[in-house]
């Protein structure tokens, strides 16, 4: 699926359209006229054009103005004024929503949809899906201060950022540290970013590093339209990994002229010396256009002596990481004929990044510890064809190639002898993918219409694992393993009550109805459903409920992850079991991987309520309750080897005396063969157990909770504008090891997601100046590793932006704009926190920054 740039108006548009004509309506005492000189030209140029001068968002679909013509546009009007002007006496109207102005197709029927648009979480044009859409604007994105993905990631409540997150200090205990390579991916309700599904355009991406995540910061923020967010299980739509939710990144679908962009900056304590540059162009004509976006970024580490409470560890050890990335994306579209057009959308980026770990508190890294080098390169291109066969149906052909490759160099260090690893892994996609969206038939309350499709996926990981130390190069992994998977799918909404059949408490009633079967070759089958219902008892409230199961098929790592056969002493194992191992006596544990591995299975069930008040224009509330029940997790059986002998959780793991014959073929079954750790020889007679760790789907997770949103937009006398919004998000999250056995908490304990995390923005524009203010709080949570547990306190931020416009039409100072952004203004630092080991990252970084205060400036030039 292809989302154009309708999407946003779905989420966004009125339940009610009144009537635009030729007639200007007059100017309000609360927006102040501006002066335009535009002459006759193609609708979407003048659009832009108005947008531009005004300082105003306009969204519209490109398949509604194509081929359209607007008038001049001369004299002093309003922005809404200029718009009705130019989009004349045509089927087009404007509403205002959310601070932007929305130009869509008048609907054929008084409260009838438009039928042209599709959001994420359905696959039905003209329909709102059951599920809750989150939407950010890159302007409303922008006016906050936030200058690209990684930064959004960090304000989204439902967004846990431990992980595979850039800010993640460290290794150890600090939320199972793996991002090798400086990525950010989105972890919704912190089920891990394998659990959350990115598309860009609506179309997948390669998988970044060894984890089926995508890495997010390598779309450049300029080149994005907005983002949509569902975060509800979505296998039926979506396929495998769908199941914290699922985030569209949206681009722009084409741009008329040339922006730059300069911003330098600093963390006011030291380090994170920031640079970015960007550029937006392109063209549009009447039949078609395109958008090139570039973008250039650097930043400096943060050491461990730049920050007062971290001075105990190295001053090498970075708890920032250095990093330079330069990121592209093009896309495009052209009108073939009346009935077919092409798409196309194209990504590429390089990052190379610098983070230093020490093992020690007195020795710099050079000395004892490790300098991580990653490099990454990668690359998506989608081809698309749309085909309007008549008769209300649209048709899609497209297909995706994409590449993400890291080349990790780690430079060891033992007392000064250096050993050097070098970790390659190639994810590569090829997805091949056809579906159709139309009509069926009309009921009273609308016309019923499906969506079908289905395709072909096939992604590889190449891994390539090398050491070389004393001249000596040793191989530990070289292998490419593949997976093929066929799937199709379909999607039915059945509008029972509309505007013709309305009655006394029910406004709007839909049904809808999707299913999804997927095969992956050799690993599992899986059909996912979802039931979803909207109901409307008055024009101002919408009832949503939705009920569906989702999936994720096991990452490539997990199944061919080596498996390993550790010799270990009985010493090694407290409390011993009765009587106990007999001195001299081992225990082989296993790990690893297991090519036995079947898909995690999920249900979840999503009820909101979203009230728009026709008293107060420009308000939205949302409140929704969300339960997801995650079955057949992969993890390992075993969370703590030294126990297991006589822990009974671990009881179905462990195996006593095992036969010669059993440990020769589970010592086979290791690529590098027995690794003795036990200080003897081995010796079968001497194994008095097998302590299997290795991953299987064991585990299952329940979490629930509740999100809450609050927007408001109100234009202001003088033709100031106010826009207000807060969102929260609350998560009670439990995990049980191994079916039969009592739960873990997993949300509101140290390096795990906090319980509350919230997100509250302000901004207020009047002529050239744009304030905005934007608070972010993160909730306390429990440090149980020790015998006395400690809180460790919320994290709150307070980031402010201000922007100046010159109010000149000519000259170097035209159409340019300044910004000045503080985040975190009043420093807030983390929390400290206990470890065992003194050389350990002194906060919890899955939760807390280390960043300080951070001051930037900017200068966008419109060309």
């Amino acid at each position: 699926m292809t989302i154009s740039t309708k999407a946003l108006c779905a989420v966004l548009l009125a339940a009610a359209a009144y009537p635009a004509g030729m007639a200007i309506p007059p100017a309000t005492a609360q927006e102040a006229p501006v002066a335009f000189d535009l002459p006759s030209r193609d609708l979407a140029t003048t659009l832009r054009a108005v947008a531009r001068q005004a300082g105003r968002e306009i969204l519209f679909a490109d398949e509604d103005v194509r081929g359209r013509w607007s008038p001049a546009v001369r004299g002093r009007f309003t922005v809404e004024q200029a718009v009705r002007i130019a989009i004349g006496g045509s089927d087009l109207i404007v509403e205002e929503q959310a601070g932007a102005l929305v130009v869509r197709v008048r609907p054929q029927e008084a409260g009838d949809e438009a039928k042209d648009i599709t959001v994420t979480g359905t696959r039905i044009r003209g329909a709102s899906g059951p599920s809750p859409v989150i939407v950010m604007t890159r302007r409303g994105l922008e006016e906050q201060g936030l200058p690209d993905m990684a930064s959004v990631s960090r304000i989204i409540p439902q967004n846990f950022t431990g992980g595979q997150n850039p800010g993640v200090a460290g290794g150890g205990d600090q939320g199972g540290y793996n991002n090798i390579n400086n990525s950010t991916t989105l972890n919704l309700r912190g089920l891990g970013s394998d659990a959350t599904l990115t598309l860009l355009n609506g179309h997948r991406l390669p998988y970044d590093a060894v984890n089926q995540g995508v890495d997010i910061s390598t779309i450049p923020l300029a080149a994005l339209e907005r983002i949509e967010v569902i975060t509800d299980g979505a296998s039926a739509l979506y396929g495998s990994d769908a199941v914290g939710g699922v985030a569209n990144l949206i681009l722009r679908r084409d741009y008329d002229g040339l922006q730059t962009s300069a911003r330098v900056g600093a963390s006011t304590q030291g380090g994170n010396v920031q640079q970015q540059y960007s550029g937006v162009g392109g063209a549009r004509w009447a039949t078609g256009g395109f958008m090139a976006a570039l973008d250039y970024s650097k930043a400096t580490p943060i050491y461990a002596d730049d920050r007062p409470y971290s001075r105990s560890l190295n001053p090498t050890q970075m708890i920032g990481t250095g990093s330079r990335q330069v990121s592209g994306v093009l896309t495009g579209h052209q009108d073939l004929a009346s009935w077919v057009s092409f798409e196309l959308d194209a990504q590429l980026a390089d990052r190379r990044s610098r983070k230093g770990n020490t093992f020690s508190v007195t020795a710099p890294v050079t000395v004892f510890g490790q300098l991580s080098l990653p490099v990454v390169r990668s690359y998506a291109v989608t081809p698309l064809l749309r085909l309007r066969p008549g008769g209300g149906w649209e048709a899609t052909l497209e297909m995706t190639d994409g590449d993400s490759d890291t080349v990790s160099t780690a430079r060891r260090y033992i007392n000064g002898n250096l050993q050097v690893g070098r970790s390659a892994y190639d994810n590569h996609l090829t997805n091949f993918e056809a579906g159709a969206e139309g009509p069926l038939a009309r009921l009273p309350g609308g016309e019923v219409r499906l969506a079908f499709g289905g395709g072909y996926r096939r992604f590889r990981l190449d891994f390539n694992v090398r050491s070389t130390s004393a001249g000596v190069t040793r191989v530990t992994r070289d292998a490419s393993e593949r997976r093929e998977s066929i799937f199709g799918y379909g999607e039915l909404s059945v509008p029972l009550v509309g505007a013709a059949n309305r009655m006394p408490f029910i406004e709007a009633l839909r049904l809808s109805a999707a299913v999804r079967y997927e095969s992956y070759k050799g690993i599992d089958a899986v059909a996912t459903p979802k039931l979803g219902l909207v109901y409307a008892p008055h024009p101002d409230i919408t009832l949503k409920y939705s009920w569906g199961r989702s999936f994720k098929i096991p990452t490539l790592q997990q199944v061919n992850q080596p498996r390993e056969a550790i010799l270990l002493d009985q010493s090694q194992f407290s409390p011993q079991p009765v009587p106990p191992l007999s001195a001299g006596s081992t225990v082989l544990l296993l790990a690893g991987g297991n090519p036995d591995l079947r898909a995690e299975r999920a249900t979840s069930s999503t009820l909101s309520v979203e009230v728009k008040p026709h008293f107060l224009a420009g308000l939205r509330i949302e409140a929704s309750w969300f339960d997801i029940d995650y079955r057949g997790r992969i993890a390992s059986g075993v969370s703590d080897y030294t126990t297991a002998l006589t822990n009974p959780v671990a009881a179905d793991f462990v195996l006593f005396a095992p036969s010669a014959s059993l440990l020769q073929g589970l010592i086979a079954g290791a690529p590098l063969g027995l690794e003795n750790q036990s200080g003897q020889a081995y010796d079968p007679a001497q194994v008095a157990a097998v302590v299997d760790s290795s991953l299987r789907n064991t585990a299952r997770e329940h979490d629930r909770g509740v999100d809450l949103a609050i927007d408001y937009s109100a234009a202001l006398r003088g033709g100031g504008r106010l826009q207000l919004a807060a969102s929260a998000s609350y998560l009670d999250a439990r995990r049980q090891p191994v079916a039969g056995q009592p739960y873990e908490g997993r949300a509101g304990l140290i390096f795990t997601p906090p319980h509350f995390r919230a997100h509250g923005s302000a901004s207020w524009q009047a002529g050239s100046v744009q304030l905005s203010a934007a608070l972010n709080y993160v909730g306390s949570t429990l440090d149980n590793r020790f015998p006395q547990t400690e809180t460790i306190g919320a994290f709150t931020t307070l980031d402010l932006s201000g922007a100046f416009r010159p109010s000149v039409r000519h000259g170097p100072l035209a159409n340019i704009e300044f910004r000045l952004n503080v985040q975190n203004l009043l420093g807030e630092e983390p929390d400290p926190i206990r470890n065992s080991a003194a050389a350990a990252i002194p906060f919890d970084s899955t939760n807390q920054s280390p960043i300080g205060r951070f001051v930037s400036f900017s200068v966008t030039k419109q060309w």
